[in-house]
């Protein structure tokens, strides 16, 4: 799975009026929701977290737990696994490869329309495909506040999909954005980096 794709389509907002190209990045609107994504054949379904543009997603993966950690202004990834108490950390230059620094810049879109989706009035914005995002075309659905709730797209990869239920607002404790005290991630191996790069869940692209 890609962490800079969950980060720039499922944790974006607008900075522009819904006129014309766009810049999307991640949201400042503290909120938590539950966030269900399905992509080559695989369904995840996990509660995120997200304050000034961090975020955390809980899920449970081959009866697993997992926390992701999306950090963009450090440039850091972390994957926490409560059940065995550790973490891993992908490398500065690996996590570049995945543009994570490049998120807080934002990325280009195009609005095409309004619609209401799970209750949130929404701009639907297209994200063109190009060698930035694996070549995906991808829409998203975003709240007046900056909240992706929605997302579509394919790549060379296949399909994917995103929505959020259950979105509350508020500000969320800076501590879910932390490792526990006492974890100290060690370096991500060479072969999960690649998982998460699209092996482990196919159909999602770079961002």
């Amino acid at each position: 799975m890609r962490f800079a794709h969950l980060c720039a389509v499922l944790a974006v907002i607008f900075i522009a009026p819904p006129v014309a190209a766009t810049t999307l990045t991640p949201p400042q609107t503290g909120y938590s929701a539950t966030r269900i994504v399905k992509a080559g054949g695989t369904e995840i379904s996990g509660k995120v977290y997200a304050e000034d543009g961090n975020e955390r997603w809980e899920m449970t993966m081959q009866g697993m737990r997992q926390v992701s950690i999306l950090k963009p202004a450090e440039s850091r990834l972390l994957m926490y696994m409560p059940d065995m108490n550790m973490a891993m950390e992908m490398d500065a230059a690996t996590a570049s490869r995945y543009g994570v620094e490049n998120l807080a810049e934002g990325v280009e879109a195009t609005a095409e329309g309004s619609d209401v989706v799970e209750g949130e009035a929404t701009t639907r914005y297209r994200v063109e495909p190009g060698p930035e995002n694996g070549n995906a075309d991808v829409l998203v659905w975003v709240t007046d506040d900056g909240i992706p709730v929605k997302a579509e797209g394919k790549s060379d990869k296949g399909t994917f999909s995103m929505i959020l239920k259950d979105l509350k607002r508020g500000d969320q404790e800076a501590s879910l954005f932390e490792l526990p005290a006492g974890v100290t991630p060690t370096k991500m191996p060479a072969n999960m980096q690649g998982m998460m790069g699209g092996g482990g869940f196919p159909g999602m692209p770079p961002f």
